[in-house]
């Protein structure tokens, strides 16, 4: 259908036919739809509850739905109580007078009367979209989905056409493991991530932006939590309210937006990216190796580390992963002054035993909490203080994104959060940190003998 006047594509047509319909966007729904009309084919908007998610992806579809010759919308709700919810506001805007002669409504769908256009909303717990060839792809509250099945169907569908997109909005996910944490992951891997105050922004395929309260600030701190809250129809007062009546796992995901309730990312937005640079060795110089080795549908990786923590790494898949980081190893044992090679003993102890015949100084480094936890605060403190020089490899930051902080009653260490992650080159800089960073204690001279 081509464009009328009072509904024109592309962000100007929008903030018109908001304003025309009565519903004008405030500044940060300006900037989700500024995003949404920029050159990434998927994007997250992740705010917290009460901040006009819903009705900013219901109106930029119907807005679509006007606007695109042949639309096909996709929206894809929690369950079916929330499809009827963001159907309703649909509605609303469909029989606004400006609009109502454009759109029939029928249960669950939005139709142009001469058949050009079609927009429909589908639970994440009802049947595929495999089959379905959209031209917009909306997931409202992604965090309540119970399984992938949806935004797997959605996202792949993106390949059927060139024009089409994904919009994501959302409130954060209580597991990282999860299909929207498993997002997040992917677009904080990218080269470009970085926190201004409440805002963090991923520019790339996806574009993330996520309004949240930074892990260092105190929930009780309102004007943090406010900044995070971006709506002006949410207050101080009303968040004041919501933290004493609510337990704090809630008020901390739905309302700060904090991600991974019992499982936190361990770094904070734009850490890793901070370090990335070109890291500089020197022949003959010392460095420290860390090894970890996965299986068959894992990952192993092979990370090397110098005196003034320059970063070099070589990440391995399948079953074949064991023999090529002994070949690493020895590559580098050919260059550098291999001070130790540190490794998880659990899949890699013959090839260590061949190593040390070799005369390259071997060490066990069992994944206990004991020895992980120091290590763990230790990489930390390495990234959030910039000491790190790191490679721009996506692989390698994808490890990072991929970690979770998992806490126990001795302190946190880094972990994956399911099997399917891959984490194991974070795991080998931890060990080959820790290990150049280490001071063998002073032997002390008692007496005499």
């Amino acid at each position: 259908m081509p464009a009328t006047t009072y509904a024109r594509p592309g962000l100007a047509g929008l903030v018109d036919f908001c304003a025309a319909i009565g519903e004008p966007l405030a500044p940060f729904q300006r900037r989700i739809a500024r995003t949404y009309f920029g050159p990434s084919r998927e994007i997250a908007a992740v705010l917290p509850r009460g901040n006009a998610k819903t009705t900013t992806a219901a109106l930029i579809g119907v807005h679509h739905l006007l606007t695109t010759p042949g639309a096909s919308v996709t929206i894809g709700a929690a369950s079916r109580d929330q499809a009827r919810i963001c159907f309703e506001r649909m509605r609303g805007f469909a029989q606004h007078p400006a609009v109502e002669d454009h759109l029939t409504v029928r249960h669950l769908e939005l139709r142009h009367p001469d058949g050009d256009g079609l927009l429909r909303v589908v639970p994440s717990d009802g049947p595929r979209v495999h089959g379905l060839s959209s031209t917009l792809y909306i997931g409202d509250e992604v965090w309540a989905w119970p399984d992938a099945g949806l935004l797997e169907a959605m996202t792949t569908g993106l390949v059927k056409r060139p024009d089409s997109k994904l919009l994501i909005i959302s409130t954060a996910a209580a597991q990282l493991d999860s299909p929207l944490g498993r997002m997040r992951a992917r677009a904080l891997a990218q080269p470009s991530v970085q926190r201004r105050g409440a805002v963090v922004e991923a520019t790339g395929d996806p574009h993330w932006l996520e309004w949240s309260v930074p892990d260092e600030d105190d929930l009780d701190d309102m004007k943090a939590v406010k900044a995070a809250n971006p709506a002006p129809w949410i207050t101080v007062k009303d968040l004041r309210r919501q933290r004493a009546a609510v337990p704090d796992a809630a008020f901390a995901q739905f309302h700060a937006c904090r991600w991974g309730i019992g499982e936190g990312s361990w770094l904070p937005a734009g850490a890793w990216t901070a370090c990335v640079g070109t890291p500089t060795f020197t022949d003959g110089e010392d460095v420290w190796v860390g090894v970890d080795v996965g299986g068959e549908r894992s990952a192993s990786a092979v990370v090397w580390v110098n005196a003034g923590l320059h970063v070099g790494c070589g990440i391995y898949h399948g079953d074949s992963g064991v023999l090529e980081c002994v070949e690493h190893v020895r590559d580098l044992a050919g260059q550098y002054n291999v001070r130790e090679v540190v490794f998880d003993p659990w899949r890699f102890g013959q090839a260590a035993q061949e190593l040390e015949r070799e005369r390259i100084t071997v060490l066990q480094f069992p994944q206990t909490d004991v020895r992980m936890i120091p290590a763990s605060v230790r990489l930390h403190a390495a990234i959030v203080q910039q000491r790190l020089t790191l490679p721009d490899d996506p692989q390698f930051a994808r490890h990072a994104a991929d970690a979770i902080a998992r806490h126990s009653r001795r302190g946190w260490r880094i972990d994956k959060p399911s099997p399917r992650t891959h984490i194991d080159a974070m795991i080998a800089l931890c060990m080959a940190v820790e290990r150049a960073e280490h001071e063998d204690e002073p032997v002390e001279l008692l007496g005499w003998l």
